[in-house]
């Protein structure tokens, strides 16, 4: 049977079934279970295969793709990078980690030769990116939330060079639902992003929550197909940032006549809205320094 794409998958488990979306299921500490990362040799799609903790008890580990900028090993060890972690959909889930490479993601991106980079239009100067994508190991599952992104997120920073004041999030379909749910269900968490793409998004399941983006200063691109089942949550999501006419205006792009398939464009480095590629536009922003 030709294997369903994850935005199909996605939109059959909410319209069809009507399930309830949940994190994997009870967590556990993160202090318990760093040890249990490692870094794995291995080369997927010119990207790291490593091991990263979870806070899942049943799953208190699982894989991941790691993208370290070129010369990573040889700069100075003060040197620090732009981080951008990448949530995937139904589809990418499970054990086989050439999932993640599915055609038009970020990590595709990479594995077709593009050394996530763009030129900052602040300064003009060029920021190599590292990237990160963690693979769900439930298959079908609704993949990432809130407590897991956290634990990546901390043991990211402890072992790599991160600019902390520049740590982006995106995830599309099921992912953009993992999005959402780094924003509205863990203040501490939220704020340390200084923005956010969520693509082709699953609905978030408290999007009372949402005006965190405008409360903490997060920049926050929505990109979605006007024909795509979602778009209307992407409007009004959009709006509810807006609401309260935020410093930085949230910002709604919809692609005419796309379908389930907005990341297609979205990742893609030679596409551009207001003149900007989706990573140059992440470099605009950094932590507001207030919201610390």
């Amino acid at each position: 049977m030709k294997k369903l794409t994850s935005g199909l998958i996605a939109i059959l488990l909410l319209t069809v079934f009507s399930c309830t979306k949940e994190p994997l299921t009870t967590t556990i500490s993160a202090s318990a279970e760093v040890s249990m990362a490692s870094t794995s040799n291995g080369l997927v799609g010119r990207q790291q295969q490593i091991t990263v903790p979870t806070s899942d008890y049943t799953y208190p580990t699982s894989q991941a793709l790691l993208w370290l900028p070129k010369g990573y090993n040889k700069v100075s060890p003060t040197i620090t990078y732009p981080l951008l972690i990448c949530l995937d959909g139904v589809g990418e889930q499970g054990k086989n980690i050439n999932l993640l490479l599915h055609d038009g993601t970020v990590a595709k991106r990479i594995a077709d030769g593009w050394d996530a980079t763009a030129v900052c239009p602040n300064n003009g100067h060029t920021k190599k990116f590292i990237v990160f994508t963690p693979q769900c190991p439930i298959p079908n599952g609704w993949g990432w939330s809130a407590p897991h992104v956290k634990t990546m997120l901390a043991y990211l920073k402890e072992n790599y060079r991160i600019d902390t004041s520049r740590i982006y999030i995106t995830g599309y379909s099921a992912g953009g639902w993992g999005l959402w749910s780094c924003v509205t269900d863990d203040t501490s968490l939220c704020k340390q992003f200084a923005a956010i793409g969520p693509v082709s998004s699953a609905s978030a399941d408290h999007p009372n929550n949402i005006p965190n983006v405008d409360k903490y200063g997060i920049a926050c691109w929505n990109i979605c197909g006007t024909a795509d089942a979602f778009y209307n949550n992407a409007v009004n999501y959009t709006n509810i940032i807006n609401t309260n006419k935020p410093p930085i205006p949230a910002i709604l792009t919809g692609l005419q006549g796309v379908g389930h398939s907005a990341w297609n464009q979205a990742y893609d480095p030679n596409w551009r809205a207001n003149n900007l590629n989706f990573y140059e536009w992440l470099l605009q922003y950094k932590i507001s320094k207030k919201h610390k």
